[in-house]
């Protein structure tokens, strides 16, 4: 089962919108291992190595700097698929935001979108999945951008009206030219801060959406459920969701997971023998994800990603990362650089 993985039309609308001709869009889909042809499949996914490959080949022959803000810009429901048209038809802002952050595992399980409210403040939230930044930070930072600059896109075009953020907060370090930044978000941005966050006039966001249509709403809210199936819906997914979210310092523990999940260990354990799988079955499976990608990362050791995982000591991992590829870590590394 595939945890990590973002849909086409997602990536499309970065690719069309890096390449300037024909053969460059050719160069930056073999950067990502798929061909011209595939950016028309709307039901393709893409893992988050193909993910990274993709916008890295885009930001290097584009050559902008600020490329993830200029496609966020130009970016419409669309590209959200199901979820986008939900939006679109939703009563207000808020609600629109509501159910992108439901129904984000319709179109990506690369980011978590949400929304925290006070008395007169929303607060937005884009969260890429922390193994995204340990193996690209410039290009997880660019799907920042992207989220922030297309929300204000849409939710002008959701309401005809301008919409700006009081304040916008950045995990990252301070960019170099903020410029473009305070131009398209007309705010200036605080970096280094405990989130990305958009953070609006709770007010605002009370505004009617031009497109309200409680029939067809509700359609598409059931289209999106029957297309997530039981699958969005199960233990197993749910409990994959969280051992991914927890893993942002370090792997947890099958305590730490039930304690989450409101069960006890025993609990948690009978009901994943109930899907035919176990605790230890599904991290396994998580954490050859998460080395396979942290692998390709050379910011980092060995040593760390084994640590990250939760091993007890490199040998473990490497006794651990053998059993399920057939070769050691270094090797596996070695081979995806010669492959590059």
């Amino acid at each position: 089962m595939q945890t990590l993985w973002v849909s086409m039309p997602i990536l499309r609308n970065i690719v069309l919108g890096a390449a300037r001709n024909r053969d460059e869009l050719r160069q930056i889909c073999a950067q990502g291992g798929i061909t011209v042809a595939d950016l028309d499949n709307p039901d393709m996914k893409l893992s988050l190595e193909q993910n990274c490959a993709l916008m890295n080949a885009s930001l290097q022959l584009s050559g902008d700097p600020n490329l993830g803000l200029h496609i966020g810009e130009r970016t419409t429901v669309s590209v959200l698929g199901i979820t986008g048209y939900l939006m679109e038809s939703s009563k207000d802002l808020l609600t629109a935001l509501h159910h992108l952050q439901q129904y984000t595992a319709s179109f990506s399980r690369l980011y978590r979108f949400g929304i925290q409210l006070t008395a007169d403040e929303a607060v937005y939230l884009c969260e890429p999945v922390s193994v995204w930044n340990d193996l690209s930070p410039e290009t997880a930072r660019q799907s920042v951008d992207i989220s922030f600059a297309g929300t204000l896109h849409i939710l002008r075009l959701l309401t005809g009206s301008q919409l700006w953020p009081l304040r916008v907060y950045y995990r990252y370090p301070r960019f170099a030219d903020t410029r473009d930044h305070e131009r398209i978000l007309k705010c200036r941005p605080l970096f280094n801060q405990s989130c990305n966050a958009l953070i609006f006039s709770r007010q605002d966001l009370q505004r009617r959406i031009i497109g309200y249509n409680q029939a067809l709403n509700e359609v598409f809210i059931n289209m999106l459920q029957q297309k997530l199936g039981e699958e969005s819906h199960s233990f197993l997914q749910q409990t994959r969701t969280l051992i991914l979210e927890l893993s942002r310092l370090s792997f947890p523990t099958l305590e730490e997971v039930a304690e989450r999940l409101h069960l006890t260990p025993r609990t948690l354990q009978r009901k994943l023998q109930e899907e035919n799988t176990s605790f230890r079955v599904e991290s396994e499976s998580i954490k050859e994800e998460l080395a396979r990608n942290l692998l390709l990362s050379k910011s980092l050791t060995v040593g760390e990603i084994a640590d990250r995982l939760g091993y007890a000591d490199q040998a473990a991992f490497q006794r651990a990362f053998r059993q399920w590829t057939g070769a050691t870590p270094k090797t596996y590394r070695n081979r995806q650089d010669k492959s590059v």
